[in-house]
């Protein structure tokens, strides 16, 4: 028989240990373990990183902004037969076809509107007496002839295009004889806005079927879903180059416009997937400046190219190569893991392994299975939009959040759309808005460590709100200072976007991060449906797209001011943790001159001590 004293030891024993066991936490098998042991960082990655990613991105631009310089639509004007076949300069020219007219509160000569005069009777008389005093004296007696719509048609400067699509004109002669087809598309004047149209059904597509296309990524594969898509736009892209029809050019550059978000995603979340953490941010940063590049060198092509055909199929075609990557490239081992394809993802991490150096981990098999019931148990915590509406620090960071990538994106879409209606030349125009992207990037990315995230997208806002707007009051008398005004906006729109898309993933909470990014993603992604016919609106006033997109960073400039400092703060891993960040910040605190006071305060019961919790970063979403 035990005495009472033993029989208490025995009991305290068992509670020590009880509450020993309580301290000690469930320790689960994660992904990124397994790729320490096999190189998170090695060759391997490098590879896939240098060589094909890389490169890959910088045609995938091509493919997403061909059509600035497809829908060009050069200086036109009214034809005449007659006139165009009289021996006369072009300047003589101009004066008896072009009326002059009030555009933009400037005297321009008319595009849409020529002399009601019969040029037949009218014209000898002129060719009898051509010389300049003469020219301009008929000229000025015509100013008080009435004006007509041409009748005819319009001819069209041939300065920096043979042919784009918007002054297309496509003639097929039928068998049955003396019956001509003319397919006649002049996407001008009366049609100007068709343009437009297909910028706008370019956004379309992308809001829509980009999250269908994220669907069957998770669904089939990142790998089978990138070739799926690269298929769709060869096949897409190279029938809207040959249609004669605008409809049906219209049709498929729609679908074309929704593949292009996927192309560039797909293959960049494959390499996210099997590096380190602290790795994924400097993989998109590097995808950012390869998307950069192609910008720049898409101007040349449309320079050199002069047809839209011919840059059309150029730019489209130059995914061919992607299909190569079906014998390279690596499913993600991590979707693998998550779909029970143990076998497959064990395969490719003794290949990663074996290349980057490191002997090929114990129980490798064993180790995934433990990962996936990991995976699992995240899953069973599902969480809503409601969650963000919820709670009232994180409604407010969700809706200023949404408000300042709404502004980016529209701001940046909106320039590159009207680098065509800027003063200068437009390959030029794009070049340099597409440039000044590098120091944009790599100034944020400064400014964020030495001010804080929260001051440096405010001041970047700023800068693209103001400048935007006042280039608009300059768009009229000094079109050099519009231009100049226009790349310090984009210049602007890029840096705050760095800042506020590192700000959004240190704001939202971990159960709710991918919820709140997608969302602000999409809204965003969504509102770019308006900005081509924000860029239409300058056909009646010029002022009026600099005016809308000045107006909307500026808004969000000031809303962004009111969202707490994230610098040197641990990712909140609660809701609650969400909705403490920042509380006792002020307003006009800066960098971490509060650090001490500006993040979520939690013991991280892991014991991993002063190691702060790397970012579980997305690739940048494109625009």
């Amino acid at each position: 028989m035990q005495s009472e004293n033993e029989k208490g030891k025995i009991e305290n024993g068992r509670n020590e240990k009880g509450k020993e066991s309580e301290k000690i936490p469930e320790v689960n098998m994660e992904f990124e373990d397994i790729l320490a042991e096999v190189g998170s960082y090695g060759i391997f990655q490098k590879r896939l990183l240098f060589y094909f990613l890389l490169p890959l991105s910088i045609p995938i631009s091509w493919v997403a902004y061909n059509k600035v310089f497809i829908m060009s639509v050069p200086d036109y004007w009214c034809y005449v037969p007659e006139i165009v076949k009289a021996n006369l300069s072009d300047k003589e020219k101009m004066m008896l076809i072009r009326p002059i007219e009030n555009r933009h509160d400037l005297e321009m000569p008319s595009q849409c509107q020529t002399y009601a005069l019969n040029y037949s009777t009218e014209l000898p008389v002129l060719v009898e007496n051509s010389n300049s005093t003469e020219i301009f004296k008929y000229h000025t007696l015509f100013s008080n002839i009435s004006t007509q719509v041409c009748q005819n048609g319009w001819d069209y400067d041939r300065t920096l295009y043979d042919s784009t699509a918007s002054t297309h004109v496509n003639v097929i002669i039928s068998l049955k004889p003396f019956f001509l087809l003319i397919f006649q598309w002049d996407l001008v004047c009366d049609r100007n806005h068709y343009p437009h149209l297909i910028f706008t059904l370019a956004s379309v597509g992308a809001a829509v079927a980009t999250p269908i296309y994220g669907a069957m990524s998770d669904r089939i594969g990142r790998k089978p879903t990138f070739i799926i898509c690269t298929i769709v736009t060869l096949v897409s892209g190279v029938i809207s180059m040959v249609v004669p029809s605008f409809t049906w050019f219209a049709v498929f550059r729609l679908i074309h416009g929704t593949l292009y978000p996927t192309l560039y995603q797909a293959p960049t979340i494959i390499l996210i997937e099997m590096v380190a953490k602290e790795i994924r941010t400097r993989i998109v940063g590097v995808n950012c400046i390869s998307w950069t590049v192609g910008m720049c060198i898409l101007p040349l092509l449309a320079y050199l190219c002069r047809n839209w055909r011919i840059l059309g199929l150029l730019t489209t075609c130059c995914c061919i190569p992607f299909l190569a990557s079906w014998r390279f490239l690596p499913e993600s081992p991590r979707w693998l893991v998550s779909v029970g394809r143990h076998e497959e993802a064990t395969v490719i991490l003794k290949r990663i392994a074996k290349t980057n150096g490191y002997s090929v981990p114990t129980d490798l098999i064993t180790k995934l299975k433990e990962v996936q019931k990991t995976i699992n148990k995240e899953k069973e915590t599902t969480h809503n939009l409601k969650d963000l509406f919820r709670y009232n620090a994180l409604r407010k960071h969700f809706l200023f959040v949404t408000l300042s990538w709404t502004s980016c994106i529209i701001g940046f879409y909106a320039l590159v759309l009207n680098s065509t209606n800027l003063y200068g030349n437009e390959f030029i125009n794009f070049f340099l808005l597409g440039l000044v992207d590098v120091p944009g990037i790599f100034f944020s990315l400064f400014l964020m460590e030495k001010l804080g995230r929260r001051w440096t997208k405010v001041i970047f806002m700023f800068i693209a709100g103001f400048s935007i707007l006042i280039s608009g009051g300059f768009s009229t008398e000094f079109p050099i200072a519009t231009t100049a005004l226009t790349i310090i906006g984009k210049f602007g729109c890029i840096g705050a976007f760095v800042a506020m898309y590192q700000q959004a993933t240190e704001l939202y909470p971990t159960p709710l991060r991918a919820l709140g990014m997608g969302t602000s993603a999409t809204i965003a992604c969504v509102t770019t449906i308006c900005a081509p016919y924000i860029v239409y609106l300058g056909t009646y006033k010029r002022y009026i797209p600099y005016l809308v997109v000045g107006g909307i960073c500026l808004v969000a400039s000031f809303t962004s001011s009111f969202l707490p400092e994230t610098l040197q703060s641990k990712l909140p891993q609660t809701i609650e943790d969400g909705e403490e960040i920042g509380k006792q910040q002020k307003y006009f605190s800066c960098l971490g001159l509060h650090r001490s006071r500006g993040g979520v305060k939690r013991i991280d019961k892991k014991k991993v001590g002063s190691t702060v919790e790397e970012q579980d970063l997305d690739p940048l979403p494109t625009v």
